[in-house]
């Protein structure tokens, strides 16, 4: 409409066509988009056509079938030797796999990574678990094969060559591969907002082929040859380092520029970047949802359109501050709506750590890969010394993450604060690019910031409260959140119940529920600290993500049961506990915890027997109108005691005992408390067969509605006042 009413007709047309066929092919593209595949057990020949990864007693990777369909499998490691053989298979072997095939789950989390969409931009529809491997051979090598086998040695290569302590960074800036990164250093860069120097990009292909260009020259090599190369070159080094959308971006950028160098066009930047956007979407329409190709355009576009602003100075060091705003205010909006925050010290960070990656690490580490390829002795000096000064930008990243109240969490911005957050920033390029004076930015920055103060005080204008089922697996956690954000508490943690393991099977990467799960959600929603953390009792699955929690999110107070030390894992909480300064409160029955008019009334323990589960504590609370029982594991003996402690004990909400174990939820206690709704915190198809069918038999023949997160997903009680309505994820459909 905008290019009518300049009475650009041309320029409409095109657009409006590109727009109407853009849908074609993405309608298209969802009509083809189906699988030929039946659930359940499968044997096929397939190909690897991925790197297949191992970590621990775990194998994973893709396979693709004689019929073309792609598929990911899984599968564990029986044994060392199964483990050696294993690591040998490259990209391009075939064998014979015997499995099941499952369809993927959605996310049951509110605001989670929805991991069978991303499989399905993927055009795959099944996950694969591989029950045998067999009949494995060398498979007929083409090309493609033949660059993942070389991306595979190179990074057995520089596993092998490098220390620890680098070899992640030198995998991750050499072929884009992350995995071996340090967990907490990963995540520092992450919440620094620097991560992306980790990943390929475009300086990075810049710098790389500026370099390949320029020593091309020195050799003697006539320019119109050196570009040629390259064009060769870049297609090659893109899938080496794992054809990301940002590198496949940068790359195909980089062989226009080059060809339009080389037959003497003159083709603008903005022309050449749209070009890219559109082909690389007419190839692939779903790239358009991906985080990774959303942000490497919004600030490639941002900059390319802000060269008029950042030409206005003369000074690197102003130009590179320019730079780094445009890139951080062209993020933001997308980094606010799929991570919920940013760093308040991203930009003088970038400042730093850009120039330093570009022109030193990045540099550094090529040559240290290359010399010691050449010659081991010569090159593991340098290797040592490289990793020395790396460990320095370690300990550097690692403290800045550190500094409190440097992160500002906002939670999943709503629709209009992304749109005011959009207008905002274009306002104030605006205003720049057309007065080119830093005070008339005073305004639309002040815009900016009134549109970030408004996502983030509207938790606490919420009337709204929430009791929340966190889907953790076989464990126990549970988030309520009082109307206008008066107050945050979380009753167990999850955990993951572990058996011993001999090292080849030990993961280098453990999963995390606390930092996978809870976090996520707790950070979407804008929480970033919680007013009491409950933990019941000692059991893994109850508290075993007490301590990566600690980490992430800042706890005001600890509540536990009288006698609830009982082994390493809970005496390790206490202690870090105090080493956060939390404030520790041992409860047992007859208690009350009260936050800002609001009580919990501890209702067990009473007399601590030997049995953790009987000895859990176990709260009474009224929340949106009904009465709440959390029981934690408490068993049929602690029923009995709470009965006998409380005999006009009621509760409309039950959150059934031990994941619905027959050893709990007795007749005696439904009776006597009488729910309407019973509440089951149990993994799906867990070894133990929680929730027991005497449970749900009991439930069902006195009418009580059940909801199990095995089946139903997270389940969310949503209240205003004295009224709310239940509802489960996946979907959010009103039940009560």
């Amino acid at each position: 409409m905008f290019l009518l009413i300049k009475k650009k007709h041309l320029l409409f047309f095109l657009s409006f066509s590109t727009i109407i066929y853009f849908i074609f092919v993405y309608s298209l593209t969802e009509q083809l988009n189906k699988s030929t595949l039946k659930e359940g057990l499968y044997t096929v020949n397939g190909i690897y056509s991925s790197i297949p990864i191992i970590d621990g007693n775990q194998f994973r990777g893709y396979i693709e079938t004689s019929d073309g369909e792609k598929l990911p499998i899984y599968y564990t490691i029986n044994s060392l030797e199964e483990k050696q053989a294993l690591n040998k298979i490259n990209p391009g072997t075939i064998c014979r796999f015997t499995g099941e095939l499952e369809m993927p789950k959605s996310p049951t989390m509110p605001n989670a990574f929805d991991y069978k969409q991303y499989l399905y931009d993927q055009h795959i529809h099944w996950q694969y678990e591989i029950d045998e491997i067999e009949q494995c051979k060398v498979g007929k090598k083409d090309w493609l094969f033949f660059l993942l086998e070389i991306r595979k040695n190179g990074l057995s290569f520089i596993e092998k060559h490098f220390p620890n302590t680098s070899v992640g960074i030198v995998q991750a800036l050499i072929f884009g591969e992350r995995k071996l990164i340090d967990k907490d250093l990963d995540t520092a860069y992450q919440e620094l907002g620097i991560v992306h120097l980790l990943a390929i990009s475009g300086s990075h292909i810049g710098l790389l082929a500026s370099g390949i260009y320029y020593i091309l020259i020195y050799c003697g090599i006539t320019h119109e040859r050196a570009r040629i190369i390259l064009v060769v070159m870049l297609p090659i080094y893109m899938i080496l380092t794992g054809a990301t959308p940002s590198v496949v971006r940068a790359s195909f950028m980089m062989v226009l520029y080059l060809l339009i160098k080389i037959f003497k066009k003159n083709v603008s930047s903005i022309d050449v970047i749209s070009f890219t956007f559109l082909v690389l979407l007419f190839i692939n329409p779903y790239y358009l949802f991906q985080v990774g190709f959303q942000l490497s355009y919004v600030v490639s576009f941002g900059l390319l359109f802000s060269i008029g602003i950042v030409e206005q100075y003369s000074s690197w060091l102003t130009k590179l501050i320019v730079v780094s705003t445009v890139a951080q205010l062209c993020a933001m909006p997308l980094l606010l709506f799929h991570f919920y925050e940013i760093s308040l010290i991203s930009l003088p960070m970038n400042m730093i750590f850009v120039p330093l990656y570009s022109f030193i690490i990045l540099p550094f580490s090529i040559l240290a890969t290359l010399v010691v390829a050449i010659s081991s002795s010569i090159g593991q000096p340098i290797v040592n010394l490289f990793s020395e000064m790396l460990q320095l930008t370690h300990q550097i990243v690692l403290f800045a993450s550190s500094i409190p109240y440097t992160t500002f969490t906002t939670g999943k911005p709503a629709l209009l604060v992304t749109m005011g957050l959009i207008c905002s920033t274009f306002y104030l390029f605006f205003q720049f690019e057309r007065y080119h004076s830093i005070y008339l930015l005073i305004r639309p920055a002040v815009f900016i910031i009134f549109v970030l103060f408004i996502q983030a005080v509207l938790p606490y204008l919420n009337p709204y409260g929430k009791v929340i089922i966190i889907d953790v697996g076989q464990g126990d956690s549970i988030f309520i959140q009082r109307p206008f954000n008066k107050g945050s508490y979380l009753i167990d943690t999850g955990g993951r119940i572990s058996f011993p393991k001999e090292d080849w099977e030990e993961s280098s990467n453990p999963y995390s529920l606390a930092e996978k799960v809870t976090v996520p959600y707790l950070k979407s929603i804008g929480i970033t600290k919680l007013d009491a953390l409950f933990l019941t009792h000692g059991d893994m699955d109850h508290i075993g993500e007490a301590l990566p929690l600690m980490k992430e999110v800042k706890i005001k107070e600890l509540i536990i049961p009288e006698g609830f030390v009982r082994g390493k894992l809970e005496d390790t909480i206490i202690q870090e506990a105090k080493k956060k300064m939390m404030k520790i409160k041992a409860v047992q029955a007859g208690e009350r915890v009260t936050f800002q008019g609001f009580s919990f009334y501890v209702v067990s323990p009473s007399i601590l027997t030997e049995s953790k589960n009987d000895d859990s504590l176990v709260l009474w609370a009224e929340l949106g109108g009904l009465k709440w029982l959390f029981t934690g594991d408490a068993e049929i003996e602690g029923e009995k005691k709470m009965i006998e402690m409380y005999p006009t004990l009621k509760a409309d909400i039950l959150k059934v005992g031990h994941h619905g174990s027959k050893g709990s939820t007795s007749d005696l206690l439904l009776d006597h408390i009488n729910p309407s709704i019973a509440l089951v915190s149990a993994g799906d198809n867990n070894r133990y067969q929680h929730p027991h069918t005497e449970v749900l038999e009991k439930l069902s023949l006195r009418k009580i509605d059940l909801f199990r997160t095995d089946l139903h997903g997270a389940i969310l009680y949503h209240f205003k006042g004295n009224r709310g309505t239940f509802s489960t994820h996946p979907p959010y459909d009103e039940v009560y």
